[in-house]
């Protein structure tokens, strides 16, 4: 089991070193020794292994990063440049699920328009509005599949509203379990970073 925080990763480090004998034992706490001395090397191995905070911090980057602002264009526009392929039902099931507390509020309604290929829901708070607008999409080069979420935020003390444009990580089209979790992730990176802004 890896560890849930870099301090409890760096705790366990210092155990798994004394236990190898990379440090001394007069060079660390009663606790740690006492740890060293009680808990299998192997379980405190375990424990030393970061890459689960590590992949958490990359996405968020990966959030940040990817989020573009997009001018000089209606939302409509930039809606209708991007050709969105159908969403299947199990993606539909997904959205189902990511219902509850969506962008901080109770229960948001995801809708689906066949027409576009395109899922979308509204929240307003405070007098900001901010539309959601999802697309599945393929790059005709590569023939990567990917999410997309077009973004538009209107806020009540300035006239412009501002739009945004996310992708997701590309994903295999006909791996259910990988599409449905890369979408479901690609919802929660966008709740967990829009919803603060």
């Amino acid at each position: 089991m890896p560890a849930k925080s870099e301090k409890q990763a760096r705790l366990f480090k210092l155990v798994r070193a004394l236990q190898k004998g990379g440090i001394k034992p007069k060079e660390v706490s009663p606790q740690i020794r006492k740890m060293a001395n009680t808990i299998k090397p192997s379980s405190v191995k375990h424990f030393t292994k970061v890459k689960e905070i590590i992949r958490r911090l990359k996405e968020n980057e990966y959030s940040l990063g990817k989020i573009k602002k997009v001018s000089g264009i209606s939302f409509k526009k930039h809606l209708s440049k991007q050709i969105g392929l159908p969403f299947d039902l199990k993606e539909l099931q997904v959205f189902q699920t990511k219902e509850n507390g969506f962008s901080g509020f109770g229960k948001t309604k995801f809708k689906e328009n066949k027409s576009t290929n395109e899922v979308s829901t509204e929240v307003n708070s405070n007098g900001t509005n901010k539309k959601y607008v999802f697309k599945k999409l393929i790059d005709n080069d590569s023939k990567e599949h990917k999410y997309a979420c077009i973004i538009q935020r209107t806020f009540p003390d300035k006239p412009d509203k501002e739009i945004l444009d996310l992708l997701s990580n590309s994903f295999d089209s006909e791996n259910l379990a990988e599409k449905t979790k890369t979408l479901a992730d690609f919802i929660d990176r966008i709740n967990t970073t829009l919803g603060s802004m």
